[in-house]
Protein backbone atom coordinates (compact mmCIF):
# COMPACT_ATOMS: atom_id res chain seq x y z
CA UNK A 1 0.00 0.00 0.00
CA UNK A 2 1.34 3.47 -0.98
CA UNK A 3 1.91 6.33 1.85
CA UNK A 4 -1.19 8.38 1.63
CA UNK A 5 0.14 12.28 0.51
CA UNK A 6 -0.56 15.07 2.87
CA UNK A 7 -0.57 18.82 2.17
CA UNK A 8 0.00 21.44 5.14
CA UNK A 9 -2.41 24.16 5.55
CA UNK A 10 -1.35 26.82 7.24
CA UNK A 11 -3.44 29.91 8.93
CA UNK A 12 -2.75 32.63 6.64
CA UNK A 13 -3.41 34.83 9.39
CA UNK A 14 -2.32 35.64 12.85
CA UNK A 15 -5.21 34.77 15.09
CA UNK A 16 -7.62 32.21 16.18
CA UNK A 17 -9.07 29.40 13.95
CA UNK A 18 -12.39 28.35 13.76
CA UNK A 19 -14.57 25.52 11.99
CA UNK A 20 -15.66 26.48 8.74
CA UNK A 21 -19.53 26.72 10.23
CA UNK A 22 -18.73 29.86 12.22
CA UNK A 23 -17.65 31.76 9.13
CA UNK A 24 -20.16 34.80 9.01
CA UNK A 25 -20.10 34.42 4.99
CA UNK A 26 -23.75 31.78 4.39
CA UNK A 27 -22.23 30.36 1.44
CA UNK A 28 -18.75 29.28 2.73
CA UNK A 29 -20.16 28.34 6.25
CA UNK A 30 -23.23 26.20 5.42
CA UNK A 31 -20.23 23.49 3.95
CA UNK A 32 -21.91 23.39 0.88
CA UNK A 33 -18.95 24.21 -0.85
CA UNK A 34 -16.77 21.96 1.13
CA UNK A 35 -14.51 21.53 3.90
CA UNK A 36 -12.35 24.73 4.96
CA UNK A 37 -11.41 26.95 7.99
CA UNK A 38 -11.48 30.53 9.27
CA UNK A 39 -9.17 32.15 11.13
CA UNK A 40 -10.53 35.37 12.96
CA UNK A 41 -7.04 38.14 12.95
CA UNK A 42 -5.60 39.26 16.01
CA UNK A 43 -4.42 42.89 15.90
CA UNK A 44 -5.72 45.88 15.11
CA UNK A 45 -3.50 47.13 12.63
CA UNK A 46 -2.34 45.33 9.36
CA UNK A 47 -1.57 42.04 9.47
CA UNK A 48 1.09 39.51 7.21
CA UNK A 49 -1.10 37.06 5.09
CA UNK A 50 0.80 34.27 3.93
CA UNK A 51 0.08 31.17 2.22
CA UNK A 52 -2.30 28.40 3.24
CA UNK A 53 -1.06 25.80 1.01
CA UNK A 54 2.55 24.77 -0.97
CA UNK A 55 1.33 25.34 -4.94
CA UNK A 56 0.93 27.59 -7.75
CA UNK A 57 -1.34 30.55 -7.22
CA UNK A 58 -4.23 29.60 -10.00
CA UNK A 59 -6.27 33.40 -9.10
CA UNK A 60 -5.50 36.59 -8.11
CA UNK A 61 -9.13 38.95 -7.32
CA UNK A 62 -8.32 41.93 -9.37
CA UNK A 63 -9.63 43.60 -5.52
CA UNK A 64 -7.12 41.55 -3.86
CA UNK A 65 -9.62 40.03 -1.50
CA UNK A 66 -9.22 36.44 -2.48
CA UNK A 67 -6.40 34.37 -4.39
CA UNK A 68 -6.47 30.43 -5.62
CA UNK A 69 -4.32 27.84 -5.06
CA UNK A 70 -3.38 24.41 -6.31
CA UNK A 71 -1.37 21.62 -4.76
CA UNK A 72 0.62 18.87 -6.16
CA UNK A 73 -1.86 17.03 -5.11
CA UNK A 74 -4.66 18.38 -6.88
CA UNK A 75 -6.29 20.54 -3.80
CA UNK A 76 -7.74 23.77 -5.25
CA UNK A 77 -7.57 25.88 -2.00
CA UNK A 78 -9.69 29.64 -2.26
CA UNK A 79 -8.50 32.25 0.35
CA UNK A 80 -10.61 34.84 0.90
CA UNK A 81 -9.93 37.61 3.24
CA UNK A 82 -12.91 38.89 5.14
CA UNK A 83 -15.97 39.19 4.33
CA UNK A 84 -17.95 41.18 1.50
CA UNK A 85 -14.48 43.07 1.39
CA UNK A 86 -14.48 42.58 -2.55
CA UNK A 87 -17.25 46.08 -2.28
CA UNK A 88 -13.59 47.88 -0.59
CA UNK A 89 -11.90 47.39 -3.72
CA UNK A 90 -8.46 46.36 -3.12
CA UNK A 91 -8.18 49.65 -0.62
CA UNK A 92 -7.01 47.16 2.78
CA UNK A 93 -4.98 44.62 0.75
CA UNK A 94 -0.93 44.95 -0.17
CA UNK A 95 -0.91 41.56 -2.09
CA UNK A 96 2.29 40.49 -3.82
CA UNK A 97 1.83 36.73 -5.89
CA UNK A 98 0.59 36.91 -9.82
CA UNK A 99 -0.95 33.92 -11.27
CA UNK A 100 1.52 30.89 -12.20
CA UNK A 101 3.85 31.86 -9.21
CA UNK A 102 4.87 28.78 -6.78
CA UNK A 103 4.33 29.06 -2.98
CA UNK A 104 5.32 27.50 -0.17
CA UNK A 105 2.88 26.82 2.69
CA UNK A 106 3.74 30.21 5.08
CA UNK A 107 5.26 32.34 2.50
CA UNK A 108 4.44 36.19 2.76
CA UNK A 109 1.81 37.50 0.06
CA UNK A 110 1.70 40.61 2.08
CA UNK A 111 -0.62 42.92 4.08
CA UNK A 112 -4.63 43.24 4.83
CA UNK A 113 -5.44 46.43 6.50
CA UNK A 114 -7.55 45.37 9.84
CA UNK A 115 -8.08 49.15 10.12
CA UNK A 116 -9.42 49.49 6.87
CA UNK A 117 -11.73 46.88 6.68
CA UNK A 118 -13.09 47.75 10.59
CA UNK A 119 -13.48 51.54 9.18
CA UNK A 120 -15.86 50.19 6.33
CA UNK A 121 -18.01 47.88 8.51
CA UNK A 122 -16.33 44.77 7.26
CA UNK A 123 -15.58 41.56 8.68
CA UNK A 124 -11.89 40.35 9.19
CA UNK A 125 -12.41 36.67 9.37
CA UNK A 126 -9.91 35.28 6.66
CA UNK A 127 -11.21 32.03 5.45
CA UNK A 128 -10.00 29.00 2.96
CA UNK A 129 -11.94 26.78 1.48
CA UNK A 130 -10.86 23.69 0.15
CA UNK A 131 -12.60 22.78 -3.64
CA UNK A 132 -11.43 19.20 -3.84
CA UNK A 133 -12.62 17.01 -0.68
CA UNK A 134 -9.74 15.73 0.79
CA UNK A 135 -11.01 12.04 1.38
CA UNK A 136 -11.88 11.77 -2.69
CA UNK A 137 -8.15 12.89 -3.18
CA UNK A 138 -6.62 10.30 -0.74
CA UNK A 139 -4.63 13.47 0.67
CA UNK A 140 -4.42 13.86 4.59
CA UNK A 141 -4.18 17.29 5.51
CA UNK A 142 -2.60 18.72 8.58
CA UNK A 143 -3.65 22.37 9.47
CA UNK A 144 -0.62 24.00 11.63
CA UNK A 145 0.75 26.96 13.11
CA UNK A 146 3.99 29.12 11.43
CA UNK A 147 6.14 30.26 13.09
CA UNK A 148 6.78 33.40 15.06
CA UNK A 149 5.89 36.29 14.28
CA UNK A 150 3.13 35.70 11.53
CA UNK A 151 1.26 33.60 14.25
CA UNK A 152 0.63 33.36 17.84
CA UNK A 153 1.26 30.35 19.86
CA UNK A 154 -2.55 30.42 20.85
CA UNK A 155 -3.62 29.08 17.00
CA UNK A 156 -1.86 25.83 17.87
CA UNK A 157 -4.34 24.47 20.91
CA UNK A 158 -7.22 26.18 18.23
CA UNK A 159 -5.46 24.13 15.64
CA UNK A 160 -5.59 20.79 17.28
CA UNK A 161 -9.65 21.35 18.10
CA UNK A 162 -10.01 22.05 14.63
CA UNK A 163 -9.11 18.82 13.35
CA UNK A 164 -10.61 17.10 16.20
CA UNK A 165 -14.22 18.27 14.65
CA UNK A 166 -13.00 17.43 10.88
CA UNK A 167 -11.75 14.10 12.37
CA UNK A 168 -14.58 13.32 13.98
CA UNK A 169 -17.04 13.89 10.88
Amino acid sequence: MSPTPQTTLVAPVTGEVIPIADVADPVFSSGALGEGYGVKPSGECAVHVVAPVTGEVTMVAGTGHALGFKTDDGLEVLLHLGVDTVELEGRPFALTPEVGDHVSAGDDLGTMDLAQVVEAGKDTLAYARLFALLRELGVEARLESIPEPVTDRGAAHAVDAFFDDVDSS
